[in-house]
């Protein structure tokens, strides 16, 4: 039993070493900008996440399980669509929005990434989503598909997606996220 617990405690204080240098490494003062058809700052594939029973790549982790920074009604019937991470990390912002089905139908909800975006208002600025060199959005995306995701949600099943911005100045704490079929999320806080 000791040694378990010696093992897990080694991995978790490697995992925490190796996060501090990736932070570390991260410059702090650059000045992102905004996204062309590819954008030449695209960051990597997310980390992978090791755990002492198993590794799995996976994007950022979110806010806690039935949490939501913000909510809105969408025009999709019976969907309301959740940001549940709004991260900034070095150059990146990611953005995870989950869809809930509150309705009876199983609506496919489509989302184009060419239509989503940020928008500083105080700036006037608009980040469109990262894409990477091959002109794919570093975004969840539907198999064979490089510029979408979609997806029937069923009732009780909630679908998250996630989509990567460049990263708005460190002086810039909330911004307004914007996704097709939904009002705008005004003002969402970042978080750092």
């Amino acid at each position: 039993m000791k040694r378990h617990l010696l093992f897990v405690a080694s991995i978790a204080l490697f995992l925490t070493f190796c996060q501090r240098s990736q932070e570390a490494s991260t410059p702090s003062g650059s000045t992102p900008t905004q996204t062309t058809a590819s954008a030449a700052t695209a960051t990597p594939a997310p980390a992978t996440q090791t755990t002492a029973t198993q590794s799995t790549a996976a994007p950022p982790a979110a806010a806690p399980s039935g949490s939501s920074i913000a909510s809105q009604e969408t025009n999709w019937p019976g969907i309301t669509a959740e940001v549940t991470e709004f991260r900034r990390k070095g150059n990146s912002l990611t953005a995870k929005v989950r869809f809930v089905n509150t309705g009876s139908q199983e609506p496919e909800v489509e989302v184009h990434y060419s239509q989503v975006y940020l928008i500083d208002t105080a700036a006037g600025k608009k980040y469109e989503a990262l894409r990477d060199e091959k002109g794919e959005y570093i975004a969840a995306l539907s198999t064979s598909w490089h510029d979408r995701w979609y997806q029937h949600v069923k009732a009780g099943a909630p679908a998250t997606i996630w989509v990567k911005f460049p990263a708005p100045p460190p002086d810039v704490k909330a911004i307004t996220l914007n996704i097709p079929k939904t009002p705008p999320f005004e003002d969402v806080p970042i978080q750092d």
